[in-house]
């Protein structure tokens, strides 16, 4: 079966820890080229993972006719010049979360996107996790009643100062970094968009990043709230509750690879919990991705939830400033 073939800019840590072994095992795509500016960096990480080919630049990368998509792993500032340079070169693109640094900037992505007919997609890959898909059938189908409210919790501690996460300047924060997941995932359970947000941060002295965000968000009979910071213990959680049910997701975006995952559903017949096969959701996402494309049909996730994901985002950050509701641009 032909694979697709996938360019990747950049040396980084979460390609190293969370990329480059799934896409060993994908069944539509493979790592088949790497670039990066430091020319040892990405000739070292290329033996050491058996990729084929090695660029010494992201332009030459881009101009190889071999490769059919390109991933972008690079910091969040990175996003839209290198998004619009794949589009121009007539790639299909898989971006890192968040798209780009603001609502208008993703759209910008998703416009010249269309116009270079190439696809564009957000890698949010806790969404092709099947517990995920399990959670969204769960209420689909009733067994929660009406959804009342999301309560989610994503963080860590790290307090590095030359970390990117800790650059304003390069798109750094816990609002950008893991509260997109909170706002993201709240999306995709309620199958809407939010009509106005309030939010409260704290800041670091030192960085002006946000390390402590909170906000609540209003689909206008549901309620989703989530606190994320990157200076407090590890932990993750989400909790769907609906008037006749609820379920809880431990660890639902940072999922392991080696463990089965398992979700709780509490509802008026009882307690139970789901477990799910051993499985790693990034693998799944780049064969989806792959698959739309070797198919021609749409992607997975449109460009358009990238750009309504950052909208909030856009209103957060606002309400966080004005400390009033704000409205989510729609």
């Amino acid at each position: 079966m032909k694979k697709l073939k996938i360019g990747v800019l950049g040396v980084s840590n979460h390609l190293t820890k969370r990329i480059v072994l799934p896409l060993q095992n994908t069944t539509h795509c493979e790592l088949y080229a790497i670039a990066s500016r430091n020319a040892k960096k990405a000739d070292l990480f290329a033996k050491e993972f058996g990729i084929p080919k090695v660029h010494n630049s992201y332009e030459h990368l881009l101009q190889d006719p071999d490769i059919d998509f390109v991933y972008i792993p690079l910091p969040n500032h990175l996003h839209l010049e290198w998004i619009k340079k794949a589009a121009m070169a007539k790639k299909h693109i898989l971006c890192e979360k968040p798209l780009a640094l603001n609502a208008k900037e993703a759209q910008e992505c998703a416009d010249l996107a269309s116009k270079q007919d190439v696809k564009l997609m957000e890698s949010f890959m806790y969404k092709f996790h099947p517990l995920w898909i399990h959670a969204k059938n769960t209420i689909r189908t009733n067994q929660l009643g009406k959804l009342m409210y999301i309560n989610a919790s994503f963080a860590y501690n790290n307090p590095a100062p030359d970390n990117i996460r800790n650059k304003k300047d390069f798109g750094g924060g816990a609002l950008m970094d893991i509260g997109c997941y909170a706002i993201s995932a709240s999306r995709f359970i309620i199958g809407k968009e939010p009509s106005q947000v309030i939010s409260i941060h704290e800041k670091h002295a030192e960085f002006g990043t946000d390390v402590l965000s909170s906000a609540i968000l209003d689909f206008k009979g549901t309620h989703a709230c989530y606190t994320v910071s990157t200076l407090s213990h590890a932990n993750q959680f989400v909790e769907i509750i609906g008037s006749a049910g609820r379920i809880r997701i431990e660890i639902p975006f940072n999922t392991y690879v080696d463990t089965r995952a398992a979700i709780t559903i509490s509802t008026g017949q009882g307690e139970r919990t789901v477990t799910f096969d051993v499985c790693d959701q990034y693998g799944l996402m780049f064969d989806a991705f792959a698959k739309s494309i070797m198919d021609a049909k749409t992607s997975p996730v449109e460009p358009e939830d990238a750009v309504y994901n950052m909208k909030v985002i856009d209103a957060v950050f606002k309400s966080s400033e004005t400390h009033h509701w704000e409205k989510v641009n729609q």
